[in-house]
């Protein structure tokens, strides 16, 4: 099996892993769950989303607050995928943004917070621990996304289809021109 393939057979545990962030983050405040981890985790401004059947094949939403947008659960309910999504951690007075590739699990773009080090030795080094730290917020979520899927996968599913149901229903407001 060539690498292409692998990462085609591995995929939907990306996208699964992206759709529950973006769950959790506004249905259960961005908490990983884990007691040991006091974080945040939210979509931010930017999703795209992909299908491979239908006419649109893939759908980018910027700017404002897509996660929370009426399109975006229309997408989701008509079966389309996130393949990549901006993403926020927040940690106490620290907060790191990148994007993460559901394909691969790639983290692109990781905005560090600032450090306090002037001499370029220890800002390496802050730097270093900073980009250890929001990585290590990641693989803690992705770890407990992993023991609640194989735990419980079909109950997983269903929770995620109810929370795009009721994003519909509750809609993330209207559209300007329904108003």
């Amino acid at each position: 099996m060539n690498p292409q393939e692998v990462l085609e057979r591995g995929r939907f545990l990306g996208e699964e892993f992206l759709l529950w962030l973006w769950q959790r983050g506004l249905a259960e405040g961005g908490e990983s769950g884990l007691p040991e981890d006091r974080s945040c985790c939210f979509v931010d401004d930017a999703v795209q989303l992909v299908n491979e059947r239908g006419d649109v094949k893939e759908l980018s939403l910027r700017k404002g607050n897509p996660a929370e947008s009426r399109e975006a659960f229309e997408a989701l309910s008509r079966g389309m995928r996130p393949s990549r999504a901006k993403l926020r951690i927040l940690s106490g007075d620290m907060e790191w943004s990148f994007t993460l590739h559901a394909e691969s699990l790639l983290v692109a773009g990781m905005k560090l917070p600032p450090t306090a080090s002037k001499d370029p030795a220890g800002r390496a080094a802050d730097r270093l621990f900073l980009l250890e730290e929001g990585l290590g917020h990641l693989e803690r979520r992705f770890k407990a996304f992993l023991e609640t899927r194989t735990a419980q996968a079909a109950p997983l599913e269903e929770a995620l289809r109810a929370w795009v149901r009721a994003g519909l229903e509750d809609g993330a407001g209207e559209a300007p021109w329904e108003e």
